[in-house]
């Protein structure tokens, strides 16, 4: 049996990551032109940090869960 911890965990960072990405969280924190970030304007290095994190933590999910899980 497949523990419930990962799939508890990927459920809060999802929910975190929508908060972060759509409304409130990119107009309080990423809705700005500068800094400039490795280049890019503020706000997409925000998205594409966020996007860069979920591609690590369906990684760690996969790692944690597996094959044997769903």
């Amino acid at each position: 049996m497949v523990s419930r911890l990962p799939h508890v965990l990927l459920a809060l960072y999802l929910t975190l990551c929508v908060l972060a990405v759509g409304w409130p969280g990119f107009a309080w924190f990423g809705a700005r032109v500068e800094p400039m970030v490795l280049g890019l304007p503020f706000a997409l290095a925000w998205s594409a940090g966020w996007a860069l994190l979920t591609c690590v933590a369906l990684a760690l999910y996969h790692r944690a869960v597996g094959e044997r899980g769903a």
